[in-house]
């Protein structure tokens, strides 16, 4: 380990050469990028090993996560009209009961129909419980200067371990879940449905972050920074070094969600250009067993 570190590992020299951000903005998203990155949302539980399943008759998508409780399975897109939507939630509901998980549903309330379905949920005793907000970017902010004490690696299959347990550690995430995430992580990289990254402060893993890769659009995912290391920028670099991976990848947009109340996060983002595209809630039945 060095035995001199500066002050702050991401600060530019004063002799370094002026990076330029990129000139203009990027068109927003059209309404098929929206409906791919509503998508993409849906059905991110899959990387974790969760399944995704198509129901015709209920006019929705069945995401099942990989534990059964209410965080992790709920009915997604629904794709209902004005009339008749009312049977179709009650038939979610029971068929959600009948598969063993509490009745969940995810809604978005810019792209989902019909609309005052909120106010319905709420009427019929649906229960908000999270809310998020989708943002996008359309071009990649210049990489800070990086000390020689700073690293960045792509996750491989010999660093898997050591991301998975840093993301435990910045989570919160019980380590008795440790097995099922590595495979699962295992298996989205080598099928080129994730990417993922660790920033190293000399010899310490400091951040993470993924990103997950949709029909046309990424998004960032999994951004943490250790307790101790946060507000130093670590958390910053390494969302720009996903963005510009997912640009690189012929992406036009990235996009990530975030809690509705987190208003420095938001904050954060809108400095690296993200905007607001659109916002989601999970809705819970409070009468889920009765």
């Amino acid at each position: 380990m060095s035995e001199r570190r500066p002050a702050s590992p991401l600060r530019r020299p004063a002799s370094a050469r002026p990076r330029q951000e990129p000139a203009g903005e990027a068109d927003p998203p059209s309404p098929s990028e929206l409906a791919a990155i509503q998508r993409h949302l849906a059905v991110l539980p899959a990387l974790e090993g969760g399944t995704v399943r198509e129901v015709p008759e209920l006019g929705v998508t069945l995401v099942f996560g990989p534990g059964n409780g209410p965080d992790g399975s709920y009915a997604a897109l629904p794709r209902w009209t004005a009339e008749g939507w009312q049977s179709r939630l009650q038939a979610v509901r029971e068929r959600m009961r009948a598969e063993g998980v509490w009745p969940s549903l995810l809604w978005c309330d810019r792209l989902d129909r019909p609309k005052g379905m909120e106010q319905e949920l709420e009427r019929q005793g649906w229960t908000r419980v999270l809310g998020e907000t989708v943002m996008w970017v359309g071009h990649a902010s210049a990489v800070p200067h990086l000390d020689p004490v700073l690293r960045i690696e792509a996750v491989r299959p010999r660093s898997l371990a050591t991301h998975e347990d840093l993301e435990r550690r910045v989570f919160g995430i019980d380590a008795a879940q440790a097995e099922r995430r590595r495979a699962a992580l295992l298996a989205a990289l080598e099928a080129g449905r994730l990417r993922a990254w660790i920033v190293w402060l000399d010899d310490e893993p400091v951040a993470v972050a993924r990103l997950a890769q949709g029909h046309g659009v990424a998004a960032l995912q999994g951004i943490g920074v250790v307790e101790g290391r946060r507000g130093q920028g670590f958390g910053t670099l390494i969302a720009t070094i996903a963005t510009r991976a997912g640009m690189a990848a012929g992406n036009r947009i990235v996009w990530l969600s975030v809690r509705e109340d987190n208003g420095a996060a938001i904050r954060v983002y809108g400095r690296l250009g993200f905007a607001p595209a659109f916002g989601w809630s999970r809705w819970l039945t409070t009468d889920a067993w009765s």
